[in-house]
């Protein structure tokens, strides 16, 4: 047997009050004067011996009260460790789980309320000499240090609801890891959380000594809609034409759920539709817009939820082109078909220029460049077409009429690998095409099931490198490719195996050269959509065409101004959001003093959508971690604790058994004759 207060036993010193109380009982005698001896037969005798026993033992009660007393106070205790709990402090450190589950309420406190209340029961259990480091999901530098009992209860008041989220492998990491920085051997490690399924797994393992404890601060089990992503089938968005947004949404309960989704477009509903899941259903969802204001498109999409609201909403931004710009580079004339193509309207601009008189500086100007029966390029042409492709452009190359392929094949074979090979002037039909790829996607409202397919009286054979990226558009029945795709750095190079001319293919007279050629230019226009999703690898990446020191990006919105690590790569710049940023919403990334801004969507992770909780007695089960305690959600985290620390308390026995003893001196005086 132990003792958590040793030296409070010198209180025992106190049984010399009643034992000097039975020693020195100057009890006066009071005289009676009786008129007559005849009642004094009345009184019974009472000898000597039996008024000593009674005093012997009102004072051996009176000591074993006082006894049981200071026996109470120093709290004894059994354990098996005894000796290694008592040699120096403890360093604790106390996990709490503040990931969005956690902001579920329970008896109208929310759950991470109900954790930090359980971890400041269990801190004021510990000496004043014990250290503690609290740990949150934030992984934040000022949790990187063990504090005092005082400090520790001031920085648990801090604690709020967290976008990040951790998996328990890495949480246990971490704690172990800032434990081995103190030198006290009495470690102990707290784990507070609700166990959500998503972030613990079940089948952890742990053999370090460390001593751990699991607290459960599970809520009741509810249902949850999540709408867990969104995207645009196009790349871009477009002036008075349908953008058709694709949604993921989860039902995460165990009943069906109807609810409305809605998306609003700078600030104004555009589309709202009603729809039902079923229990634990997975499904996409279809809401369209369309504007007639070219300009900036603040995207929000959000559902209608509750309880858990944080995975209810999605942004995205783009911005709407008010025009784009197509250049066309002949070798001498202009092509009828690719002019009609591209007729002056709202939208489109199309310049005409002999590749060996247009100024390569304005490349950059457009969304498509067409090489139209080009055979001869100069060397400061040939490097501008490879770095506009390579910078997010698009080049689709017609082949020439002349067999006199050489100069474009060295254009071609630098920037993907491809080049025109033997020219063949057999008639020959297209057999199919590549409904998957994103030029294909909704080209058309309904494809006829006998689609007529171009037919081709003049082509080369399009030779590639093994190395080469090709995706093949239109396709012959001997595998040959009629129109194919390279990728090339940031951009494409889209190759026609004929030129554009009708006497080469009937190509430029189909319903095929149109749409193409327009969702080409549309494609590789710079009207990006963004979207970023706040995790471990949250990275948006921009054109940047800005060099030096001052290219510094800057992220506003939601009341902040922040500055994000930041990457170049080419002519790209990569920023990485995975600190700074804790609020999903819309922001704005630009330059600083600059007019022009990129708006991006940020959004929150789905992985706390799932709300499947492990119950104590599971993870008991499941779990192999050595020196594990496991603490219910209906006990009394702090008693339980110091209950497993102290091993077997006494000191509520030591308590009945001091008032027991009083009671017999009560009853000793009263009726012991």
């Amino acid at each position: 047997m132990s003792f958590l207060y040793p030296w409070f036993l010198l209180a025992g010193l106190a049984i010399a009050i009643p034992i000097l109380i039975h020693l020195f009982n100057f009890r006066k005698y009071k005289k009676v004067l009786f008129p007559d001896i005849r009642f004094l037969k009345e009184l019974q005798e009472q000898t000597q011996k039996q008024s000593q026993l009674k005093h012997l033992l009102i004072l051996l009660s009176r000591i074993l009260a006082v006894l049981a007393l200071v026996f109470a106070f120093a709290q004894p205790f059994f354990s098996k460790d005894k000796d290694k709990m008592v040699q120096g402090y403890k360093a604790v450190s106390i996990y709490i789980d503040n990931s969005f589950s956690m902001g579920i309420e329970k008896n109208q406190l929310s759950m991470l309320d109900l954790a930090k209340g359980k971890a400041k029961e269990i801190i004021e259990t510990y000496s004043g000499n014990d250290r503690f480091q609290i740990l949150s999901n934030d992984f934040g530098y000022n949790e990187n240090r063990f504090l005092s009992k005082e400090d520790a209860l001031r920085h648990l008041s801090t604690l709020r609801i967290s976008s990040s989220s951790k998996k328990a492998e890495s949480i246990l990491e971490k704690q172990k890891l800032l434990l081995q920085t103190e030198a006290t051997p009495n470690k102990q490690l707290i784990f507070i959380s609700d166990f959500q399924k998503n972030n613990f797994a079940s089948n952890l393992k742990s053999d370090d000594p460390i001593k751990k404890y699991f607290i459960s601060v599970k809520p009741t089990q509810i249902n949850n809609i999540s709408l867990d992503s969104a995207w645009f089938d196009s790349p871009s968005l477009f002036l008075n034409e349908p953008n058709v947004l694709t949604i993921k949404l989860s039902n995460h309960g165990e009943e069906e759920i109807n609810t409305s989704l809605s998306i609003m477009v700078n600030g104004q509903l555009k589309s709202a539709v009603n729809t039902t899941l079923k229990a634990n259903e997975h499904k996409n969802e279809t809401l369209n817009f369309s504007t007639n204001i070219a300009g900036q498109q603040n995207i929000k999409v959000f559902l209608q939820d509750s309880p858990v609201q944080f995975d209810d909403t999605f942004y995205l931004a783009g911005k709407v082109n008010a025009n784009y710009a197509v250049l066309v580079l002949n070798q001498q004339n202009a092509n009828p078909y690719l002019s009609s193509v591209f007729k002056p309207n709202n939208q489109f601009r199309m310049d005409n220029y002999t590749v060996q008189s247009f100024n390569t500086d304005v490349l950059k100007n457009y969304s498509l460049v067409i090489l139209n029966n080009v055979s001869t390029m100069n060397a400061k042409t040939k490097e501008a077409l490879i770095n506009y492709t390579q910078n997010g452009g698009a080049v689709l190359t017609f082949a020439p009429v002349q067999n006199n392929v050489s100069s474009i094949n060295m254009f071609m074979s630098e920037a993907a690998g491809c080049q025109f090979g033997a020219y063949d002037t057999s008639k020959i039909a297209v057999s199919s095409f590549n409904r998957s790829h994103n030029l294909f996607r909704d080209l058309f409202t309904k494809t006829p099931e006998n689609v007529e397919l171009p037919q081709v009286f003049k082509r080369y054979i399009i030779a590639k490198s093994a190395m080469s990226s090709e995706q093949k558009l239109f396709s012959f029945s001997n595998g040959d490719a009629f129109l194919s795709a390279f990728n090339v750095g940031n951009g494409k190079l889209y190759v026609c195996a004929s030129s554009a001319e009708s006497n080469a293919s009937n190509f430029p007279r189909s319903y095929w050269f149109l749409p193409l050629i327009y969702k080409m230019a549309y494609s590789n226009a710079a009207s990006k959509i963004y979207s970023v999703t706040l995790g471990k690898n949250a990275v948006l990446q921009i054109d940047n065409t800005k060099t030096g020191d001052k290219t510094i990006y800057h992220l506003t919105g939601n009341g902040i101004d922040a500055i994000p690590e930041q990457r170049s790569m080419n002519n790209s710049m990569q920023l990485f959001l995975n600190r700074g940023i804790e609020t999903a919403g819309l922001y704005a990334v630009h330059l600083e003093g600059a007019k022009d801004s990129v708006f991006t969507g940020i959004n929150y992770n789905r992985d706390e959508s799932g709300m499947q909780f492990w119950g104590i007695d599971e993870l008991k089960k499941s779990t192999q971690l050595k020196n594990a305690e496991w603490l219910d959600d209906s006990l009394n985290a702090a008693g339980s604790i110091n209950e497993l620390q102290h091993g077997m308390p006494i000191w509520k026995i030591c308590v009945l058994l001091a008032l027991l003893f009083i009671l017999i001196e009560i009853l000793l005086i009263r009726f012991m004759k």
